[in-house]
């Protein structure tokens, strides 16, 4: 009875007109002030935050349904009259059926709408959904290259526009985002992966390693430069903190997978950060727990990678720290800066390689002083990482001299200048490695020599250290030093002097000659000072000895 009521044909037409129009025209309001407010964020972050909106399952929903019950509507209206009331009547109730329907849905929409018009739930989504692995990575390495913009740039430019804009809680979770992004396509594509290769002279995990790269690199050596940078303008030293802590987060994942070109452009982003900050003691700021994450990804390479790993990660530390010290800044800015790098923090990365390679080589026949004979390069692969850290802090050292000379101080504290030196010696020794513990005493006379004619003759704690060397460990460590120095027996690689510019010279093909600070006392040739600090320093240990 309730679907075979009396129908007039003009009363249904008028109320599905009606109905019709209603809907057309709340669509039209609806979505032309989702346009706008779409037009508003885009504006405010990125334009290919549109994708968002429009691959929205909802929005699709929503649209499908009005324009379907506005199409029902007028298409009845076209067949009226219909001779069969029960007809009719049915395709009234459908009519508000889908009006009722498009309206609840809209009002979800609506909903939606107005959590999207947020630009912490606009990230949410991003990362959740269109940078979920599965959805934007394809199939190959060669499709991923082919796409012209990378995928992950729209959340890096509203991070960007986030922090431009002040909105530092927003630029935060944007930051976490692409931590969580990388981290998700790097676990996606070593399972992907994990099935025998398919090409003969390649494998499963260099494929995954070779994606990771391609889909990492952008990232790491474009992107996290300018974000810390902007950070640092703003003056956002919680949200530098954090967003270096996510970085060293995705560098230590690669590493951990085995994607290790992963860590090297997260430690060229860092390095580039470092690079960037102001030469002034608030640039510390910046370039502190910069140096901190490069420190933490350094040792870790040491620990568990190849050779060639560690030496380009601990590049971009040990690089930025020299050239820091170049620019000549005031001693405030390096003090604790570099001076822990130099009295401590390069003794942990010597006692990782140590503790990595000590058994390889302790009882090898290695000449750490000249490993060559003839052209031909003699020091195992294992002693290389060794003798090569030795070199670096070598060159390192000399770079603080040169400071100590041209600023007429030391960039930190002058009393630990021998502590590094010390410390790694110690820890040769202590592993069994006489030879590189000898290396390490060479080097340590020489910069004895230098710091002598800096500072006029203040070596009693030199004197004190090489004492203690010789009577904890095989005394002939120390004596071999000071043998090979007396008969001009110099390392390979790297020796300790002080260089810099005269300007009287007019030999312009020199360039640099090596001169020591005037003082007051002439000058005495390194061979006499040796022989002198030599019986120093016997003395010393005699007197050390009768002390126990």
């Amino acid at each position: 009875m309730l679907l075979n009521l009396p129908v007039e044909t003009e009363n249904v037409r008028a109320l599905l007109t009606t109905l019709a129009t209603a809907e057309a025209s709340v669509l039209a309001i609806v979505f032309s002030v989702t346009v706008v407010a779409l037009q508003l964020v885009v504006t405010r972050y990125s334009a290919r935050l549109t994708s968002l909106f429009v691959k929205e399952p909802l929005f699709r929903t929503t649209f499908a349904l009005f324009v379907g019950a506005i199409a029902f509507n007028l298409l009845v209206v076209y067949l009226l009259p219909v001779q069969n009331a029960r007809l009719t009547n049915a395709a009234v109730g459908v009519a508000f059926a889908l009006a009722a329907v498009s309206t609840l849905a809209l009002y979800r929409f609506i909903r939606l709408m107005i959590q999207r018009s947020s630009p912490d739930e606009l990230i949410a989504v991003m990362v959740e959904r269109e940078l979920a692995p599965d959805e934007y990575l394809p199939a190959t390495v060669a499709e991923f290259q082919a796409i012209e913009v990378h995928p992950i740039r729209p959340l890096y430019r509203t991070i960007a526009r986030a922090l431009e804009l002040g909105e530092y809680q927003t630029a935060e979770q944007g930051i976490n985002g692409l931590r969580t992004v990388l981290i998700r396509s790097f676990e996606y594509l070593e399972d992907k992966y994990a099935e025998p290769a398919s090409e003969p002279d390649s494998t499963s995990a260099e494929d995954a390693a070779q994606y990771a790269t391609v889909v990492s690199t952008e990232i790491l050596t474009e992107y996290v430069s300018p974000i810390l940078e902007q950070a640092y303008t703003h003056e956002q030293y919680d949200l530098i903190s954090d967003a270096i802590g996510d970085v060293e987060a995705i560098a230590l994942d690669g590493l951990g997978r085995g994607f290790t070109n992963v860590t090297e452009d997260a430690a060229e982003g860092l390095g580039d950060a470092f690079d960037a900050a102001p030469l002034t003691w608030e640039g510390n700021r910046l370039r502190s727990p910069v140096k901190e994450s490069l420190l933490e990804l350094t040792k870790a390479t040491a620990a568990d990678v190849e050779y060639t790993t560690f030496l380009l990660v601990s590049h971009h530390l040990d690089h930025q720290l020299t050239v820091l010290l170049r620019r000549r800044p005031d001693a405030n800015v390096t003090h604790r800066l570099v001076g822990d790098y130099y009295s401590r923090e390069t003794a942990e990365i010597f006692e990782v390689l140590v503790d990595r390679y000590a058994d390889d080589v302790q009882d090898q026949d290695i000449n750490w002083i000249s490993p060559t004979e003839g052209r031909k390069w003699t020091l195992p692969d294992e002693a290389e990482p060794l003798r090569h850290f030795w070199r670096e802090y070598a060159s390192f050292t000399e770079t603080v001299l040169q400071y100590r000379v041209s600023e007429e101080e030391y960039p930190f504290d002058g009393g630990s200048i021998d502590d590094g030196w010390k410390r790694i010696t110690e820890n040769a020794a202590d592993a069994g490695i006489d030879g590189l513990a000898t290396l390490c005493c060479i080097t340590t006379l020489q910069l004895a020599y230098h710091v002598d004619k800096l500072e006029n003759g203040r070596l009693g704690m030199w004197t004190n250290n090489l004492g203690r060397l010789r009577l904890d460990y095989d005394p002939a460590i120390v004596d071999r030093a000071f043998e090979l120095l007396k008969t001009d027996e110099r390392p390979e690689g790297q020796n300790i002097s002080v260089r810099t510019i005269d300007p009287t010279s007019a030999d312009t093909d020199k360039g640099f000659f090596s001169q020591f600070l005037n003082s007051d006392q002439e000058d005495v040739p390194f061979e006499e000072w040796l022989v002198d600090f030599e019986r120093k320093v016997h003395e010393r240990t005699e007197y050390l000895q009768e002390r126990q």
